[in-house]
Order: C-alpha cells, then structure tokens, then sequence
C-alpha cells in the first residue's frame, strides 16, 4: 500500500495508507498504528457535517455505543477522539476477511451456526438497550478466525441516548428495513429481529425479499405486500421467515433468543415453535397493510416537496444526507435493479424538516379526501406492475403479475395512458423473452412464451396489431424456412419449429395454412407418386453428401402391355438369346421363349429399345424419363434389400430343378415359376417391387460401356449377387434382361 497523496489529515499515532469506503457523513481509511505497528481501519467524520451538532453527536454516540458492547461477535473500538482541530474519528480492528453476503455456506447447519452467532451478538446489544436499525450482510464481518462481527452501529439508538433524528427522517437500507422504521413509528428490538429475518430469506433463495426497481417501490412492499413463500425444498424455514417478517412488530419473535432457539430447533430436527410466538397461519400475519403503505407513500411525497419546492409564506428549508453502509470497503454506486448474483443495496436518504422545534409526530394520513387516496392506491398499483414487469412477471401467477396490475388500474381509470401503455409493454416483454430464446435456440421455451403471449391478447382484449412487426418477423422467417425445404426435399427440423411457432400465432391464417400444406407435400423416400398412361414411381431421396439428386423409381419393371403401347407390332428383328445356348429365330419381345401376358415384365428387347420407349413416354407426358444410372442402382442396393429370398423376388429355386439350363446352383427355397412372373408377384420394399429377381434390368454408365445390364432376375440361383453388372452387350437381347424407368425431379 502506498500513502495516500493531499489527505491534509493528521491523526496522532497513525499514518494514513488509503481510503477503503465513504458514506454520507464519515469516511473509512486504512491507517497504521505506529505504537503498535499494526493496521486498523479509522473512521472519520466528514468536515462538511463537523459543524452539524445532532450529526457530530451521533457520530461519537456510534463509538460510545460499540465501545460498550463487548462481546465477541461485535466488533470492537479501539479508541475514540476529537482532537483540538475538531477532527472527530474512532479506530477499529482492520478486517479483510469478507461480509456475510460474500460467504457461500455448505449446509444449513453451517448456515444456523452463523446466524446464531449473529442473534448472540444481537442479544447482546438489545439486553443493553441498543438497536442497531442497520442491519444487513455489508455489516456482519468476519475475523480472521472466521467469526462472525456485527459492524456499523452509526445509526443504532439507545435507551441512554437522545434521539437524534425526527419522526419523519427514514435511516437504513431499503431492502432491510422494518415497515415500522419505514413509516418513522417507534422501534424496538423487533425492527432488528425484521432485518435479520429480510438476510436470512436472501441467505436461502440469493434473492431479496422484495424485488423492484427502485427504492420507493421497495419501501412499499414491506409495508403492503405479503410475506414470499419459500420453495417446496426450504419449507421447514417458513415458519422461520414467517415469524420474522410479520408487519405487527408484535408478532414476530419477542427476542433474538426465540429466533435463536426455532434455527437449533430446524438443526436437531425438533421442528418447534418457540413458545407464545405467533405462527403463519395467525390472522393478520400476512395482511396488506394499506394504510401503513399509504402513509409511507405520502411521507415519500413530503420528503419530494421539501427538495423542489417552498412557499413565500411558509419558508421551508431541506437537507439531505444518504446514510451509507460505512463498511471497510469501496461504496458502489448506487444502482436501481438488483440481481442474484450481485444484490441491491440502496440507503434511503433522511429528510429533515426545518422547524427545530418540532419534536411531536406528523400525522401523515389525515385529512385526505376519497379522490386523493384513490389516485395515490392507484401510483401504488403502477408501480407494483412496473415493478413485475422488469421482473418478467407479465401474465402468471394470477393476481400477482404486471397485466393484471395495469388491468386493475384500467377498471378504475378506463384512460390512464401509463396503465394502457404498461399494458402494452407487457407484449413487448415478451417478445424480449421469445426473441432472446430464439437467439439461444431455445425453441421450447419460446414456443411455450408465445402461447402465454397469445392467451395474453385473448385475456386483455389486446389488438394484436400493435405486435405485427415482430409477428411478422417470426411469420417470414417461416416463410423462408419451408421455402428452403421445399426446393431442397428435405425436412428442416428448425422449419418445423417455427411453423408450430406462426400456427399458435396465427392459427387461422391461410398464409400459414399454405406454408404447412407445402412443408407437408414435401416428398419421402417411399411416397408414391402415380403417372400417366399406367406408370407409377417411388421417390427415392439422395442421402446429403451424394453426387446424385433426387429422383423416382419406376414401382416395377415396364410390362409387356406398357411396352406394346409405343412398339405396336415393330421391334421384331431381334432373335432373343435364352439360356445364352444360342439366338431363336424370331423369338422377340412380342412373341418370347416362354408365355407371358401383358402383366409379364417385357424382355427380348436391347437397351436401345429401352431408351427409344424412355423418350416417347417423356413426349407423351410432359416429364423426362430415362434408363437408371449405375450409380443409382447402387444407392438402391444400399437402401432396399438384396438378399437372394424367393419371398422378395422370383429367383432360381427348387422349382428349376430339372432345368439345368437356367442355373446348376438353384437356391433352397422356391418362387414358384420356372421363367417370369407377373409384376408385383412378391412383397414390396419401399413400395418396389421386383428389384430381386424376375428380370435384369438395363442402366447407363457402366464403367467404359454405354449401358449394361444390372440385378438378379429369375435365372439367379446361390452365389449370384444384385451389385454386379450382367454380362450383356447392350445390342443384344435376352430373355431374363427387361428395363425399369427413372422420372427426373
């Protein structure tokens, strides 16, 4: 540490090293006692209130006070002076080891020891007449030795000491603050028994009790709304919580000794109330007290009036101190939201009013008329829904939430502009919500805010024109989405999301009707598409990665009939080959080796024939028909099964026995046919039928050959496979050789 440069404060036996902390009327530094060469920390009063004798005063009571309480889990003073200069200060152990909202406890028994060490501390000063009025996590310290030290009685008060503010100053931190302290009734050890109860809730949830943007808003919490339900897993910490925070001073906790014995209790599982301590389910133990929140809301609004405005007549003077947590360490600004992870701590500033002589009590509710409290419950509620709204509480839990709020005010004030515009904010929230969980890709959870988002229209009678732009947004990120599917063929999972996100926006939109009818005809791999004269196809989807596109199969090889069609009585030149022994005279496709009926794949036909058939059918209809590809015959091989099974496709089985021709290694089972069979004989795989057996097929691009032959066919016995090209020249023609069409997408 280095010396802190143009101090101009000497202090007798002290070097001065840094300032660690200020507040509104002292200032903490970090000093080094030369006599005993160790480091304490100094506090000292600022110049500018030296010459305020009740805050000068105040100041050595605050050391007066500690001095007297020895104890060990109350920090200590070292020594108190005001030297000649009129420099007033006090010196105290220099603690480094952090506050009681810095420290992560690992069980509730480790919890209860500390907090029992707090309540003997506590104790302690009230046996002795001293109420903190401070109380709060930046004031318990601990010591090297890990002990609890409760710190900062600047603003305690004592039964031997004159009060030294009025009745309508406010003193504390607003998150910690009792409702009597806040409406400046007289208190007692009970406001104490409040605070710690407002720390021991923060302790267990990370959260403060009340929640709100800004201090006023706190203030009226405490004084009107009711005592928070902890969760399910700390519901043996209720009656704790409960007993602390009741409204009634007199229904909390007598002692911190009762508060001491109810955390033992939860530690050795006895699970008891102290005795004669009123319990959650008393009556009036969690009422709204609204008059004690108009009453603070009005002294609220006095303390506004002495800032900005005085009469003529009625001179009026104000002055303001923030009585800050003086604790050994930087002061944060102030800040106006509070969050888990970092809580807010806010002082609420004294307002004193200028009539020295003035020591009888104000009333603060008297003489308002009907119309005066009606408006001033109605800035309550606005803020209370402000206050939800910022927390995300727009719609649920029923009553308590900002919609319902701003809703309240709209039944009392059909034209309160800030209640129709927080009613509308409600809405915009949750597209921060929606829109931040898409950005997260957390489409569950923004698909279930846009069904509350939704049942929020229905509930409030909100146009929802005033939402088209960002419903526009999600509608034609839709749009693009199935688009993209579409021209693709492929299904789009996030495609899906966002079209279950417009159907609950816009449930009966055509558009969005039209959007899912196009995502939904998007082909599968097995759809059956039916064509024209008596063809039908199988869509087949080329896996991503693959050179090939899309394309559909011919649902079994062209028949004797549909080759007729375009062949009429030609073609006939060809002598078929049969059994490969030698060529027939004038054996065709029109009059084969064997019978066949026009449900017979054709055969005895050359690949030239196939794609000279492939071209007239494409005039005929329109589409663009081909020989399949080698290539594609393999993707077909990977995706159907080719297992020799005389239950898939006509084979070479035991039915073949005395004709050696055909194959001298038959398979065990039979298909039931010596040569061709009727097309779709044999189940289907993927609505093919026939891609085993009964005919080879003629393809395109056969390594160096223009076409060639491909599969198994009713001469394949065991040892063949459906993966190998035939041994055929694409001029000639063979009985067990026939051809299957592709339709190009």
């Amino acid at each position: 540490m280095k010396t802190v440069p143009k101090l101009n404060l000497n202090i007798p036996d002290h070097t001065i090293l840094d300032k660690i902390g200020e507040g509104g009327m002292s200032a903490v530094y970090l000093g080094r006692q030369i006599s005993l060469q160790r480091k304490v920390a100094i506090k000292v009063l600022k110049k500018l209130v030296m010459d305020d004798k009740n805050l000068a005063e105040r100041f050595v009571d605050e050391a007066k006070t500690v001095a007297s309480l020895d104890h060990p889990h109350i920090i200590s003073i070292y020594e108190a002076k005001k030297l000649p200069s009129g420099l007033a200060y006090f010196t105290m152990p220099y603690l480094t080891h952090g506050d009681f909202g810095e420290i992560i406890c690992t069980s509730s028994d480790h919890l209860i020891e500390l907090l029992c060490q707090i309540c003997d501390g506590l104790s302690h000063a009230h046996q002795h007449g001293i109420i903190h009025r401070d109380l709060k996590p930046d004031n318990i310290l601990f010591d090297q030795f890990g002990r609890i030290k409760i710190a900062d009685f600047g603003i305690a008060i004592s039964k031997n000491t004159k009060r030294k503010t009025k009745e309508t100053q406010l003193l504390g931190s607003a998150h910690f603050m009792s409702p009597e302290q806040i409406q400046s009734k007289e208190i007692d050890r009970h406001s104490d028994i409040y605070s710690l109860g407002c720390i021991i809730y923060e302790k267990l949830t990370g959260d403060h009790v009340f929640q709100a943007n800004n201090d006023f808003s706190i203030l009226m919490s405490h004084i009107n709304k009711p005592i928070p339900e902890l969760p399910a897993a700390l519901a043996e910490w209720q009656p704790i919580i409960d007993n602390c925070l009741a409204k009634d001073p007199n229904e909390r906790y007598d002692t911190v000794e009762e508060l001491k014995d109810a955390l033992l209790a939860i530690k050795y599982g006895k699970h008891r109330q102290p005795a004669e301590t009123p319990t959650a389910t008393q009556p009036g133990h969690k009422k709204p007290y609204l008059w004690g929140a108009l009453a603070g809301l009005v002294l609220v609004a006095m303390a506004a009036l002495f800032f900005t405005r005085h009469s003529d007549d009625e001179p009026v003077a104000a002055s303001t101190e923030v009585v800050a947590s003086e604790t050994q360490a930087e002061v944060p600004e102030p800040v106006v939201e509070a969050t888990p992870s970092k809580p807010l701590e806010l002082s609420v500033g004294v307002v004193t009013v200028a009539d020295e002589a003035a020591e009888e009590k104000v009333d603060l509710t008297g003489n308002l008329d009907n119309e005066t409290i009606n408006q001033m419950s109605v800035e309550v509620t606005l803020n209370e829904a402000q206050e939800l709204l910022q927390r995300y509480r727009l719609t649920k839990p029923k009553g308590d939430n900002a919609a319902d709020k701003f809703y309240q005010v709209l039944l009392e004030q059909p034209n309160n502009e800030a209640a129709r515009n927080g009613l509308h904010q409600v809405g915009r929230y949750y597209f921060n919500l929606i829109d931040r969980k898409l950005e997260e890709q957390a489409f569950d959870e923004a698909l279930t805010h846009l069904e509350s988002f939704v049942e929020y229209l229905d509930a409030y009678q909100i146009n929802s024109a005033q939402f088209d732009s960002s419903i526009s947004n999600i509608l034609s990120t839709t749009q693009g989405l199935v688009n993209q599917a579409v021209t693709l063929r492929r299904n789009n999972p996030l495609a899906e999301r966002y079209l279950n996100m417009s159907a609950v926006l816009k449930p009966d939109y055509a558009f969005v009707t039209d959007l899912q009818n196009s995502y939904n005809n998007i082909p599968q791999t097995g759809d059956v598409y039916d064509d024209q004269l008596g063809h039908r196809f199988i869509f087949f989807a080329v896996p991503n990665g693959s050179t090939l596109t899309d394309f559909l199969l011919g649902e079994h090889e062209v028949t004797v009939g549909q080759f007729a069609q375009f062949a009429g009585d030609g073609m006939t030149d060809d002598k078929c080959h049969h059994f490969d022994k030698k060529v027939f005279f004038k054996k065709t496709w029109e009059k084969p080796p064997f019978e066949q009926s026009n449900s017979h794949p054709v055969v005895c036909v050359t690949a030239a024939h196939a794609e000279a058939y492939a071209n007239w059918l494409s005039d005929q209809t329109g589409h663009r028909y081909r020989l399949p590809t080698n290539q594609e015959y393999q993707l077909l091989n990977r995706q159907l099964t080719t297992q020799l099974d005389c239950q898939v496709g006509n084979l070479a089985g035991q039915e073949i026995a005395g004709e050696s021709k055909a194959t001298d290694n038959p398979l065990a089972c039979e298909s039931g046919a010596v040569f061709t069979t009727a097309v779709k004989s044999h189940r289907a795989q993927t609505g093919v039928h026939d891609f085993v057996g009964n005919v080879s097929e003629w393809a395109t691009t056969c390594g160096t050959a223009s076409a060639c032959a491909m599969g198994t066919s009713w001469r394949s016995g065991a040892g063949t496979t459906n993966n190998t090209p035939v041994a055929a020249r694409p001029d000639e023609t063979h009985s067990h050789i026939g051809f299957r069409l592709v339709r190009e997408l």
